[in-house]
């Protein structure tokens, strides 16, 4: 393959994947449904508890949000609380502390999503 084919297959697979990548974050938007947790912090909220596989104490989920001062984590996670896309545990290790988890539902839904996302790619880099 001569190099002006080899740049413009090149450029073909970088358009594929733009395109790829603009139609997950349209899935993304539809994933959360919700104008208000429409934010990159949620995503790396969430995908760092899925990740961990484990419930994690609060204050490390905080720390999840690292663009986010400690104040802005703590509403952003209190709001994931109260809509019932994470949930509290008791620390059994400390009766004081408390864990986070990922709902059952949010779970189910973001590895849908995963999912969906990594056929996008898989189809794009075809």
């Amino acid at each position: 393959m001569n190099k002006a084919m080899k740049a413009a297959e090149r450029h073909h697979q970088r358009h594929q994947f733009v395109t790829a990548l603009n139609s997950m974050d349209s899935a993304w938007v539809r994933f959360l449904q919700d104008k208000d947790i429409l934010d990159i912090n949620y995503s790396d909220l969430y995908t760092g508890l899925w990740s961990a596989e484990q419930p994690l104490r609060k204050q490390e989920a905080l720390l999840l949000m690292r663009h986010l001062s400690p104040q802005t984590a703590k509403k952003y996670l209190d709001n994931a609380i109260a809509k019932g896309l994470l949930v509290e545990l008791q620390d059994p290790s400390d009766g004081r502390a408390k864990l986070i988890a990922l709902s059952p539902e949010l779970k189910r839904r973001l590895e849908d999503f995963f999912d969906h996302a990594i056929e996008l790619f898989r189809d794009a880099l075809k």
